[in-house]
């Protein structure tokens, strides 16, 4: 996945970055915290999906997530510099990558527990599934709270420079 964001990072054209400053805000960047959490609850979704699709489509959202994160990293340290990017997110990243990461980890949690039993010979059930799903949920529940905490502080942040 650092590869991949390495290659977003590297692919991005940001030649009209310094031409782009007085476009505004675009809908899809709001500031308001229902946009921000809905968007980063709409990847989280995303990676959970895994859960149903034996963690193919978590694998997939794991390499698209890390190439958009490259891409928005290439554009922010372009735009605004790699100081001043990390001064404006470090207060909320951490909490909306390590939710993501829960999220991704929920996804997964399901085929891994199928997995496990298969490898170490213990019965497969439906119920074993269905008990790996609801654990899953637990861990999508604790994805969930960070990015609304991490939402919650971008939010505020953003209120209190503009």
């Amino acid at each position: 996945m650092v590869a991949i964001a390495v290659f977003g990072y590297a692919a991005v054209d940001v030649s009209w970055i310094s031409d782009a400053k007085d476009m505004g805000e675009s809908p899809f960047y709001g500031t308001e915290f229902l946009q921000i959490l809905v968007r980063n609850l709409g990847a989280a979704l995303v990676l959970y999906s895994g859960v149903v699709t034996l963690g193919l489509t978590t694998l997939v959202g794991c390499g698209v997530l890390a190439l958009y994160i490259g891409a928005t990293m290439s554009l922010g340290m372009h735009s605004t510099g790699g100081s001043n990017l990390v001064n404006d997110v470090i207060w909320y990243v951490p909490f909306e990558f390590l939710g993501l990461v829960m999220a991704a980890t929920a996804g997964f949690q399901p085929v891994v527990g199928l997995g496990s039993r298969l490898l170490n010979d213990t019965p497969v059930t439906v119920a074993s599934f269905v008990d790996d799903v609801a654990r899953s949920l637990g861990t999508l529940l604790l994805a969930v709270a960070l990015i609304a905490s991490g939402a919650a502080i971008e939010a505020i942040l953003i209120h209190l420079k503009t």
